[in-house]
């Protein structure tokens, strides 16, 4: 699941996928997790779903498919991790360019 702009970022949905099968299961009006609990509940027998780390599902994940496997998309773990090496690197950057060798010529 990951959520879109419909139009010019103001109208958001939700898009579920089915991975395995390459091919898109719903398109959902809207972003709330009401919505999405009304699906998950509509469709019973999700064994996986691939989210965001976005807190906002998690507590429909767990009422509405409590026996599903919650994991977190490689896309937007990469993000996370490129955001918290850039941080670190810039924090540190005074004492990196300390420890560097110079080149001589």
């Amino acid at each position: 699941m990951d959520e879109f702009a419909f139009r010019g970022g103001c109208t958001y949905g939700t898009v579920l996928v089915d991975v395995e099968a390459g091919r898109v299961v719903d398109v959902l009006p809207d972003r709330t997790s009401e919505t999405f609990a009304a699906w998950l509940t509509g469709h019973p027998g999700a064994e996986i779903i691939c989210r965001d780390r976005a807190s906002a599902y998690t507590k429909t994940v767990k009422e509405a498919a409590p026996h599903a496997l919650e994991v977190a998309d490689r896309w937007h773990l990469l993000q996370n991790l490129s955001a918290a090496v850039e941080k670190t690197c810039h924090q540190h950057r005074h004492c990196l360019r300390q420890n560097t060798p110079r080149r001589t010529q």
